[in-house]
Parts: structure tokens; sequence; C-alpha cells
């Protein structure tokens, strides 16, 4: 049995391999404390192509199924490379087939369950894995997002679908075979599936040929990416490596197959096979197949022995064959319709099924069917269930189609290298034709809409005989086909693959005209089908970029810029130009970019400058109902450059910020509206708010929010709800208010891929909770958790704004071993502080001053706070209207009338004089939002009555902080009032 099936045995043996594999198993239901309830664990099984990783990893199917678990596998294909998530796609193909198995109320469960876990998401995992509409029904559209957005909600959606089939009651493993042929994008999604904290209850089970990676092929590079996100974390990756069989395991299975003891005769016989194979199980189980097939190993009956003579089996050469060879010969022994639906099936890949060979091979399914019968009976083919019978019971044509309606037959290869020698039959010159006939047949029987679902089978196809194509529209037609595979696979965050349909699709264009001069070759092209050109090249630039190819993007930009007919055409470009070099940290270079593109556009700075210049005038929300709409592509397409500019001016030149901020609304104001105009509002509002124009300013930030609903534009509500919320609306309601919106729009955020707002509105998050008076030890909890969030998601510079604050909590609490400064579990201020220095991250650099400062004033280093506070200023214009503009006059007032008494009498007057200003604004803020900032005005003039002596002034507005703050939950402020 071991011998037929091919089983190896590990290093150890097999027992220790499936041990290993089992423990994996096991952990996801009952896992090591270490790692608490549930998790995720990988194991790669390594060795030679035949010695037996498959059959090793399915001897623990039984102990998974029972108990309760999903075992599901998918095996990549060396003709699929370029189709992401081959194999991950084909295990949950079977998954969802044996979960329509179950009874109707058991699907009906796993509907609500799915559509619970994907929202309104659902259509990005039914565009990737079309059968589970088999399951959710048919999806909505899901909004177009940018693409590192898309990438974002793409990841985030697999893992809550994996989710739902992975539970405690029911664990899924999932095997994927052959990784070396495993695309990026697949590689990147076990990357992120490993190291999610989130991940529960799943075993991801990988096979490779170690001998065909290097160490810098893109799977070892992921697995070291998964052990170094693991360093001080319990084991994620085990590794089992198979061994070929020794000479003493080949002398035992021969024995024991032979039926005869070991002897001379046995030996010698092993000592032959083993020098041949060198202990592959797979050549060795094919080698004795042959020798029987061909009489060379032979059954004695009157003798009841297997006989043989090695000196005939060495003279006939079997033995100089290699693997592939030898299964060859094997073919070329079945009849000749046999051979060649073999041929066809090895080009479509490991698995096929009977209706795509049928129309391949230009015959019914039945005869297609009874074709594959002998390569069945001789074990190189294996059906994937009973189905395959069904076919070779239908005598008529018409009947078979009828009864084949509703049957999908499926069936693989007994292993790579038969369909590896099924296809060395077919002569080298031949291949690409036998390739293109297979693409053309298939695209003839795909219906025009029905092209998208099957594009990478097509394209795969076809593009292996590009050599071929010689006509004009056919290469066109292709490189159209090219298009549609590489925007599929950029919308599931395949990004290498989308750049090589993109650009298999301009050289296809390119050689339509056959010229060798480049120039030439563009210019053709552009000029031919311009339309489709464009397209083609704009996707690849941007495929290019998101790759980080960031020369080759401009190149490409530049190319598209010199051939575009139209300013429309060529906004993408300066679009992802923008992105690319505020991404890469080039705000000037992004500027002078974005202005370039707008004077283009017919708006040049001074256009801008004009525009902003008008009065604006902001409508009522009972106006909004009635607003003209914006329709006009180019004044959209305006909008949206304006915008991409707003951080990139702000950064650079202030002044022009402002404008082209301003410039925005206007245009809002006089050509229209769409759902972008809620992102130009809430900016115009941020900015009023920083200027003190509070009323104006709100209004504004409430007109964008009621935009958003008017439009419902849901992928805006993160970055709008948390503009609104972090700069304008603390101006005018309590603080507490924004908390739920806040959290409504992270939820948001993670729908939509908005992952750089989702980590700004975690750290804000925690601001809000710590001035408007959040419990410092469930506060804690939240800043920890939003740290592994920012870590996780990738943004370590909001995971090191999060820690300085995290910090300060934990000195409040007694908790870091040097009260007096930042030092600790979180953050080390020694460190810390000139890396924020040589980076010049102002945004940081003022809260680290002012939590230091508030720290040293609670400790009654009164000096310390002044000095640290009076730092902060110079940091103060990077937050705006920031809520934490509030905080720091508030302790900035409190600190310099502590070291009142002890200055001289010049540095009181300046003291005072500045106290006084902080009191001004903080008045002025506490008329519009009492329920924030009225109770700090009063402490304040307490604190100033007390040391000018004015007791009775004092006591008075001491009484009056104590109750407004208490009335307001301000606890940390009740507690200091009464303190004072």
């Amino acid at each position: 049995g071991g011998l037929s099936e091919g089983i190896p045995l590990a290093k150890g043996g097999l027992s220790e391999g499936i041990s290993i594999v089992k423990a994996g198993l096991s952990e996801l239901s009952s896992p090591p404390l270490a790692r608490g309830a549930g998790g995720v664990e990988l194991i790669l099984v390594s060795g030679y192509s035949g010695i037996g990783k498959s059959c090793l990893v399915n001897e623990v199917q039984k102990p998974i199924v029972r108990q309760r678990g999903y075992f599901i596998g998918g095996k990549f294909d060396q003709f699929k490379r370029n189709i992401p998530y081959a194999s991950v796609i084909q295990a949950f193909q079977s998954l969802v087939r044996q979960l329509l198995t179950e009874s109707t109320a058991s699907i009906l469960t796993w509907k609500q369950k799915l559509l619970a876990a994907l929202g309104t998401s659902g259509k990005v995992v039914t565009d990737v894995i079309p059968e589970v509409e088999l399951i959710i029904g048919k999806q909505p559209e899901v909004p177009e997002l940018g693409p590192t957005e898309s990438q974002n909600r793409f990841n985030r959606v697999f893992k809550q679908f994996i989710s739902v089939f992975a539970a405690k009651s029911h664990p899924l493993v999932v095997f994927l075979d052959d990784l070396q042929w495993a695309d990026s994008a697949s590689l990147k999604l076990i990357e992120l599936l490993v190291t999610d904290s989130d991940s529960k209850y799943l075993l991801l089970i990988g096979a490779y040929r170690d001998n065909e990676v290097s160490p810098t092929h893109p799977l070892i590079q992921t697995i070291e990416i998964i052990q170094k996100a693991g360093v001080g974390l319990p084991e994620r990756v085990s590794n089992i490596v198979l061994a070929p069989l020794e000479l003493s395991h080949v002398q035992l299975l021969i024995s024991e197959t032979l039926k005869s003891p070991i002897s001379e005769k046995i030996q010698l016989f092993a000592e032959l096979l083993f020098n041949k194979t060198q202990g592959n199980p797979f050549f060795l189980t094919q080698l004795l197949r042959t020798l029987y097939q061909e009489n060379l190993l032979a059954y004695d009956f009157p003798s009841s022995t297997w006989q043989w003579e090695l000196g005939h089996i060495q003279a006939i050469g079997i033995t100089d064959c290699n693997v592939v060879e030898l299964i060859a010969r094997n073919i070329r022994k079945l009849p000749v319709s046999a051979q060649s639906a073999l041929k066809l099936a090895a080009c479509i890949g490991n698995q096929f099924n009977l209706e795509v060979l049928a129309i391949v091979s230009e015959k019914f399914q039945k005869e297609t069917a009874l074709n594959l019968w002998d390569a069945l009976q001789a074990g190189l083919v294996l059906p994937l269930s009973n189905d395959y019978k069904i076919p070779l019971v239908f005598e008529g044509a018409e009947t078979a189609l009828a009864g084949l309606q509703d049957v999908r037959v499926d069936y693989k290869f007994l292993h790579d290298r038969v369909q590896q020698a099924a296809y060395s039959l077919i002569p080298e010159e031949q291949k690409k034709e036998t390739h293109l006939k297979i693409g053309q047949l298939l695209l003839q029987n795909t219906a025009p809409e029905a092209r998208k679902d099957n594009i990478f089978a097509l394209v795969n196809q076809l593009n292996f005989g590009i050599d071929l194509l010689t006509s004009e529209p056919e290469r066109c037609e292709l490189a159209e086909l090219n298009l549609i595979a590489g925007q599929k696979a950029k919308a599931a965050a395949a990004f290498e693959p989308a750049l090589r349909y993109f650009n298999l699709g301009i050289e296809l264009l390119n050689s339509v005209f056959g010229s060798d001069e480049k120039e030439t070759e563009v210019m053709s092209s552009w000029q031919s089908d311009y339309n489709l050109t464009l397209a083609l090249y704009t996707e690849a630039m941007e495929a290019e970029y998101l790759n980080t190819n960031l020369q080759q993007a401009e190149i490409l930009g530049d190319l598209i810029l010199q051939q575009a007919t139209t300013p429309l055409d060529a906004v993408k470009v300066y679009e992802i130009k923008i992105q690319m070099y505020i991404n890469t940290m080039q705000m000037p270079r992004a500027l002078d970019t974005g202005l370039e593109a707008l004077e283009m556009m017919g708006f040049s700075l001074s256009k801008i400058q004009d525009l902003a210049g008008n009065e604006v005038i902001l409508p009522q929300f009972e106006d909004l109902e009635n607003l003209p709409k914006m329709t006009d592509p180019e004044l959209i397409a305006v909008i949206k450059l304006l915008q991409s500019l707003n951080v990139a001016a702000l950064s650079v030149k202030p002044e022009i910020g402002f404008q082209i901020v301003v410039c925005q609304v206007n245009l809002c104001i006089q050509r229209g509206y769409s759902a972008l105009a809620a992102l130009s509002y809430v900016w115009y509002g941020t900015l009023l708010c920083a200027v003190g124009e509070i009323e104006k300013g709100y209004h504004a930030g409430q007109l964008a929010v009621r935009l958003l609903e008017q439009f419902d534009s849901k992928p805006l509500i993160c970055p709008v709800y948390n503009t609104f919320n972090y700069f304008i609306r603390h101006w005018k309601e309590h603080g507490k208010e924004s908390l739920a919106q806040l959290q409504e729009a992270l939820q948001n955020g993670l729908d939509f891929g908005s992952l750089d707002y989702v980590c700004y509105g975690v750290n804000n998050y925690c601001i809000y909770l710590f001035w408007t008076g959040g419990l410092l030890e469930s506060l804690l909890n939240k800043q920890l958790l939003y740290v592994n969030l920012s870590e996780k998601i990738g943004n370590g510079y909001v995971a090191m704004e999060i820690n300085v604050l995290r910090q300060l909590n934990l000195n409040l609490q007694g908790l870091a071993t040097d009260k007096y400064r930042l030092i600790g579990e979180a953050m080390d201020e020694v460190t810390l502080l000139p890396q924020l220095e040589a980076a010049n991250s102002a945004w940081t650099l003022f809260h680290f001053y002012l939590y230091k400062g508030i720290l040293l004033y609670l400790l009654k280093d009164g000096a310390g706070a002044v000095a640290n506070i009076s730092q902060a200023l110079e940091y103060i214009q990077s937050i705006m209207g920031f809520v934490s503009v509030a905080g720091h006059n508030f302790y900035y007032s409190l600190s310099l009338l502590a070291v009142y008494p002890s200055a001289d009498a010049k540095q009181q007057a300046q003291y005072l004089e500045q106290v006084e200003v902080n009191q001004e604004k903080m008045q002025d803020w506490a008329v519009r939002a009492p329920m924030n900032f009225l109770h700090k005005y009063e402490l304040v003039e307490a604190e100033k009555a007390r040391v000018l002596g004015g007791k009775e002034r004092a006591m008075d507005y001491y009484d009056r902080a104590i109750q407004h703050s208490r009335e307001q939950g301000y606890i940390q402020e009740e507690a200091l009032a009464n303190e004072l």
C-alpha cells in the first residue's frame, strides 16, 4: 500500500511528519497557553518532486474531518503563474461545492454568516470566486476606490470571508500545493493571514520543491518576512523536510510488494531501482508499473512468485529514462485518441474539466470522456468525483448535453510529472499553435458577457501564441483581453500579474505594424487605436507605481503626456504622479506637478487665486436638496486635482494651500456639487476654525456631513468624519460627541481601505478620550490595541504617536521608573526626541512637549512645565484647530501662574500678559462651546486671582470650575480644580 500510494518516509519516519501536521491541527481547537484562544499556523512541507509531499499532507485529512474541521486544497500550476490567487481560488471553490451538498437550512445559515461578514463588499469576493454567488446570491457593485484603498479593502474582506469558515467549532485547514509556482498576490495573502493577529482557528499547509527555490525566490522571502514578524511570539512556522527513501527502505518495499523475503536477488533488484530513482517514491512506483506493463516483471502462477531478469531490464535501456521520459513512454502506449486528449488537457492545467476539454478537442463530451477512459484506467488521470461516469452512459449527443447540463465533470493528473510528460509529447514547434488554438476555441465558445469571468483562462492560452497572430484585428482583440485581465488582477490587489498583462497588451499593439523603431511603433499604436492604447499605457503606469517601479512609471507617464489628445486623458497621469511624490515625501514636487496639471485644465494659479478671492457664501441646510449637480467630467477632474494638492500645498506653501481649498468651495458654489464637495467643505471648515472663524467653519463642516448623506458617498465617510471631528466639532459641541462618529469612521475606513485615515483616526480617538475625561486604565488598553492595529497596517509613525500619549498615561498611573520623564514600556524620550527633530515631525513634537509639560505641571515642577509647553509653541501651526490647541492654552496658563510667585517683576508682567492673551481665546471658545471650555477658563481665572491676592474672586471661580467640570464629565479637570 505504501509503495502504490508513493508515500515516503520523512526524516525520522513518516509518523513524525504526520504528528507535526496533527499538532498544528490540534492547536486550532486547543491552542497552547502562550498563544491564547485560537490562532494561525503555517506548516511547510518541502522536498523533491515525487518525494510524497502531497501524500503526507493528505494523511491528516481524516483526523481533520473527525474534529469537524474543513480540509480544502488547491494546487499552483506551472502554466498558470499569471493567474492571481489560482490555488486559493481552487481551494475555496471546492469548499463552496462542499457546502452546497449540505441541507437547505445549513446553506441558509452559511448565507447569513457570509453576508454578515462581507457586508456590502460581497462582490469583492465573488469577483474572485464566482461560486460564492451560489450561496449568497448576486452582489451589488462596490464603489470604485484608488488602488491602495482597493488593495486594503480586498485584503480585509478576504480575511473576513475566511474567518467565516475558520471557527472553534470547525477549524479550517487550507493545503496549498506547489508553492514554488505561487503568484506574488497569493504569497502576499499567505503573509497577511499568518501574521494577522486577528486570524483564528486557521492552519495553512504549504508544499514546495526546495530544489526549485533559491534564497532570493519570492516564496523564501515571504517565509522570512513571516518569521521576522513573529519574533518574540510562539513559533508560527513549522518545517517538514522530506528525504528520499534509503536503500534499506526500497529493499523492504520490494520484498513486501513482491511477497518475497529479502534475498540477494531482491537486494540486487532493489539496488538497481534505487540507483535509478535515487529513492524517489513516485519515480519508483512508475518504474515498477512500467516494468510490469512491459512484461519485464511478471507473475509466475505455477510457482506463485514474481519473476524478473536484471539483464533483460538493463538491456532495453528503460532504466536510462528519467521519470518524465518514462511516463511519456507509457502514454505512447495508449490509443492515439487518448494521447491527444491528454496533450490538450496538459495545456489546460493540472486540473481540468470535461466541458472545456471537449471544446478544445472539438468533440462532444461523451466522445471526449471515452477518449480519456484509457488514461483513467492507466492511473495517469484521476476523476475528482464519481460524476465522471455520467457522460459514459448517454448514447446520443443531444441526450448527453442535456444530461450534463448541471454536472461538472472534473479530472486531475496523477502528478505534475504526468502533466509534464503529456505536454512533452507536443512537438516544440507546435506548442504555441496548440495553445493559440485552445484559446481561440475557448473564446469562440464564451459569451461576450462571460469573458470577464473567464478572462485568465482565455488570455493565458492566447498569450502563448502571440507570435503566430498576424492580423491587426486579432492582435488588437488580444490586447483588449489583456487589458481586461490586468484590470481584474489589479482589482484583486495582484499588481505584478496586472503589470504583465498590461505590458503584453502594449507589446501586441506596438507590434501590429512590424516596425523595429520604437518611436514609430508607439506613434502607430496611438494613431490606430487611441482609446485602447491610452487605457493600456495609463494602467501600466499605475501598475508600475504600485509595484514601486517609480522610474518606469515616470517614463510611461511622460510618454502618455506626449500622446494624450485631451487634457482629460492626461489627468490620470498627473494624479498618479502627485500621489507618488506625496508618498515619497516630495511635497514641493507634488505641488508643482499639480499646478502644472491644473494649468493644463485651464486653471492657472492666478485663476485659482481669483476664485479664492471671491467671497464664499455657503448654502443653508434647507438649500441642499436643490443644489445644482456637477456633471462636467473636466470640472470633476479639476476638483480631484485640487483636493490631491491639499496636504502638499498646506505643508509647502500654506497661503497657496488655503487658496486651493477656498477655490474648491467656490467652484462647487458656482458650478455645481458632487460627492467630492464633502471633502472640499470639511477642509474649508478646518481652515476657518484654525484661524478663529468658528461659526462659519462649523457650518462648513456640517454641510460636508450633510453632502455625504445626500450623495450617499460611503468611501468618503472615513476622511470626512475624521476631519470634521478632529478639527471642527469640538468648537461647538461636547468633545464626547465625536467619539461615536470617530468609531464609525474607523469601521468605514477598514471597509473601504482608507487605512491612512484609519490610523490617524485611532490616534485622535485616543487623544479625545484623554481630553474628555476617559479613565486612564481603560484608555491604556485601547491605546495598546490601537498601537498594534497601526503597526499591523504598517503605519509605524502613528503607532509612535499613540505611544507618546500611552507613556504619559503610564507615568500618571505610577507605572514608570522615572516619574518625571517619559521613559518606559511605550517609549524612551532620550532616543525618540532626536529622531523626531531629525525628521521634523511637527505634529508629534508638539504633542510630546505638551504631554511632558502636563506631566511636570501635575508633579509640581512649574518651571519644567513652562519650558516644555513653551517649546510646543514652535510646532502649534502643524495641528491647525485640533482639540489639543485648547489643551495647550489651558496648561500653558496654569503653568505660568504656577511659577508666577517665584518670578521677578519683569517675568511676572510677561507671564500675566501671556495668560491674558490665552484667556481671551479661551473666553471666546467658552462662549461658543461652554461645555468644553468654560470650566477651563474659570479655573485659570481662579488661579490668576489667587496669585494676585483676590481671595474671594478665586474662591468663586474655583467653585464654578469644580461645578461645571463635574457637570460636563471632565473628571480630571474637576479633580485638578479641587486640588488647586
